[in-house]
């Protein structure tokens, strides 16, 4: 294996797209998968039919990679039904602190992706954060865009996971735009805590239940599906950016249209000219 030839050797940016998972029978008979479980397989299955399909000698010059599953990707546009009975959340899983651009990017792609003109909701997610930083200074520039994407009136409610009262206090105090929402990890605590569900009913803010880990999508997942799907040497390097999963509901009914997940990972900062290669 240590030997062979780099499918990939010069991608430093990759994008993988599940589309819509609602269609996914292999998925639909694992009840008790977890998130993250799910987004692996999910990007597994796209990695597979992407490379399945794919010019091997284009890749060895490509930079970048848009990776889609050629028989789910067409299942995702929503113009089909009226706007008003569907609702659009996001939940953005930062997988490392980087740009602040990446929630704009994440936005962006989850749009065009469902051939939408804005979201409905948009929840934000922090990996582990050390213990002794301002988590309010690591979260707020990060809040601020998707401040700046509501103005746009692209997300018309955002919200934020996994704040304890203390955290999710200064947020709203220094926030322009309030959360509307806060998700909590009930793995982590079994009861809400009593002073967080009073402070949120105080200031309406509307508390949710999550089992997702921190770490939905770690480097070294990344790294054994590339390893995977191509070589060993196409799978050294890669950190895991952000990971976006959608799901589009009827209002009504209660019942999932449409859910899937983008994920973003790179490798190596090097620049170089982009080279595109989508199928």
């Amino acid at each position: 294996m240590a030997d062979e030839i780099p499918v990939i050797p010069k991608v430093t940016s990759l994008v993988v797209h599940s589309g819509n998972i609602v269609n996914w029978n292999r998925l639909k008979r694992k009840p008790n998968q977890t998130s993250s479980e799910e987004l692996v397989e999910c990007m597994s299955n796209s990695l597979e039919s992407f490379f399945e399909g794919a010019d091997k000698n284009k890749l060895q010059y490509a930079s970048e990679l848009d990776c889609s599953h050629s028989e789910f990707k067409k299942t995702l546009a929503i113009n089909s039904e009226p706007r008003g009975d569907l609702k659009i959340t996001v939940k953005i899983f930062l997988c490392r602190l980087t740009s602040q651009d990446v929630i704009t990017q994440a936005v962006d792609k989850v749009l065009t992706e469902l051939e939408a003109s804005s979201l409905d909701v948009v929840l934000l997610a922090f990996p582990d954060l050390d213990e002794d930083a301002n988590i309010l200074d690591l979260i707020l520039p990060y809040w601020q865009t998707l401040e700046k994407l509501n103005k746009e009136e692209k997300v018309h409610s955002i919200g934020i996971s996994d704040l304890d009262k203390a955290a999710l206090e200064e947020l709203y105090n220094c926030a322009e735009i309030k959360p509307t929402i806060n998700q909590v990890n009930l793995e982590s605590c079994c009861v809400m805590p009593k002073d967080l569900t009073d402070y949120a009913k105080e200031n309406d803010i509307q508390l949710l239940t999550h089992s997702d880990p921190r770490d939905i999508l770690t480097n070294e997942k990344i790294s054994q599906l590339m390893s995977t799907r191509c070589t060993e040497k196409d799978g050294e390097g890669w950190d895991s950016d952000w990971a976006a999963r959608f799901s589009v509901m009827f209002k009504c009914r209660g019942i999932i249209k449409t859910k899937g997940y983008i994920i973003q990972a790179s490798r190596d900062t090097a620049k170089r000219k982009s080279t595109q290669v989508v199928l």
